[in-house]
């Protein structure tokens, strides 16, 4: 059997990179360089078991070329403001604090404290993107990625051996510069769809965007994300609303595929309302035929109206209503879209089932438990699915959110660590085929615990870009700016 291979529908190899890039030169081997290899080590582990900080790369180039991915949507962010000011916490500490829980450098944290244009930091972002390393040595053999802007270019780089195909999203539709009144800057709806316009105009544009995040964007409501930080951060302005009369005009100005590609609609961080108003949009608008992405997601188990714990397993899942509900599962299948399950433990379990033990030697029995987490949430799908008539196996695929703050499972730190949750997956799908089930289509009881592994780890995610990855109508010929040369690790 050949090694697996996997798609990743997001994760933020530059997000630390670019960060440290404010502070030191982008040329130099560093935290500022995309290839840079940092894995968890005793210390970085004990510290994560311990109090949830993650000191280690997730997500950097060498990690993903290690643990075989092939295929990595990879999301700009320029973090918002709210992160980052909050009250009296706006200053040197308060960027100490900041960097000691997102890794991204203080110099960056204090940038990001001081501008007010998010558009600007995307197209920086971006264009660190591009001119970064391509090729390097992983392991003694050169490894390059390469951005892609169709399908059709997608598929070339797959053929290719150690080639990572990369293709860009974007999370947080504020990157319009929409959600700075409180700073200075107020949203004015001429500039957000003239830069809506420009990024449709890229020779590489975003796949998909995200269109909330984690504070108010004058768009939409958010669902609370930060939970963790507790009183550092404050999301309650445009937590849990629906849409204003701008983010209507947005969402249009997005999929409409005039002037450009279609960027589709991410609909993770938007609030149950706001997904709600949502999908009515799009029935109504556009007779459902659009894909509904969630790029890294977790399932809550229950019906909108189902009393909590209403199904089998459903006891173990994050009930937040920044996951999603069954009505939701079953749009998002039916409608050709994906749900792309995150690594993130605090989104994908109780507290109880995560809890990492700081003396534990088990780690292979670690990695079992943890992948049974996963297992949980695809078996859920695929029987609710199975239920409404539909393929359980062909929706969901990976969104690790690798390098996005994340608190990962126990025995699944890094992109490197794919391969193991693969292998412990088929274990799980093993067992639970050859047993009694409640799966009633045949096409669901019958695949092959193999297959229904690749489905979710790779080819589902291959299958989407196929049916909707299209090329800008007037992409040409692309030029890749920047740095072409090699280094070793």
């Amino acid at each position: 059997m050949p090694p697996y291979q996997f798609a990743d529908l997001h994760c933020h190899p530059t997000l630390k990179p670019y960060g440290h890039s404010r502070s030191a030169p982008t040329g130099r081997w560093g935290p500022q360089h995309v290839w840079y290899y940092d894995p968890p080590g005793p210390l970085t582990k004990a510290l994560n078991r311990l109090i949830g900080l993650t000191k280690f790369s997730q997500a950097d180039f060498t990690s993903l070329a290690k643990g075989g991915v092939r295929l990595a949507l990879v999301s700009l962010y320029p973090f918002e403001k709210g992160f980052f000011i909050n009250g009296a916490l706006n200053g040197p500490l308060s960027a100490r604090l900041a960097n000691l829980v997102t890794g991204i450098g203080y110099t960056r944290v204090r940038q990001l404290q001081r501008h007010t244009n998010y558009f600007q930091d995307l197209e920086e972002e971006r264009h660190f993107l591009r001119s970064s390393c391509k090729h390097f040595e992983v392991e003694g053999r050169e490894w390059q990625w390469q951005l892609a802007g169709s399908w059709q270019e997608v598929a070339a780089l797959l053929a290719q051996d150690r080639h990572i195909s990369v293709v860009p999203t974007i999370e947080g539709a504020h990157v319009f510069n929409t959600g700075l009144a409180a700073y200075g800057r107020p949203t004015c709806e001429a500039e957000v769809l003239h830069n809506i316009a420009a990024v449709k105009a890229w020779d590489y544009p975003p796949f998909f965007i995200t269109l909330a995040h984690n504070f108010n964007n004058d768009l939409c409501g958010h669902a609370r994300s930060l939970e963790r930080l507790g009183p550092l951060v404050n999301q309650q302005q445009g937590l849990h609303e629906g849409f204003t009369p701008l983010g209507y005009r947005v969402v249009e100005a997005l999929l409409e595929q005039s002037g450009g590609r279609r960027i589709l609609i991410d609909v993770k961080h938007m609030s149950l309302q706001a997904r709600l108003q949502y999908y009515q949009l799009l029935e109504h608008n556009w007779g459902g035929g659009v894909p509904v992405v969630v790029s890294h997601g977790g399932v809550v188990g229950r019906a909108l109206k189902a009393p909590a714990a209403a199904s089998a397993g459903s006891s173990l899942f994050c009930a937040d209503d920044i996951n999603f509900y069954d009505e939701e599962l079953v749009y998002i299948a039916r409608s050709g879209g994906r749900f792309a399950l995150q690594l993130d433990g605090g989104r994908l379990a109780l507290p109880a089932y995560i809890r990492k033990s700081l003396f534990s030697r088990k780690r292979p029995e670690g990695v079992l438990k943890s992948a049974a987490v996963v297992w949980a949430h695809l078996q859920y799908i695929a029987e609710l699915l199975d239920r409404h008539g539909l393929f359980g196996w062909g929706t969901t695929t990976i969104g690790s959110d690798f390098d996005g703050t994340i608190n990962p499972l126990e025995g699944l730190w890094t992109a490197e660590c794919l391969p193991q949750l693969a292998s412990a997956l088929n274990v799980h799908a093993r067992q639970y085929l050859s047993g009694s089930n409640s799966l009633c289509m045949p096409e669901n009881k019958a695949i092959s615990p193999d297959e229904l592994v690749e489905r979710f780890i790779f080819t589902n995610a291959l299958h989407f870009l196929q049916a909707h990855f299209t090329a800008a109508p007037d992409a040409g010929e692309r030029a890749v700016a920047g740095q072409t040369g090699s280094g070793r690790w």
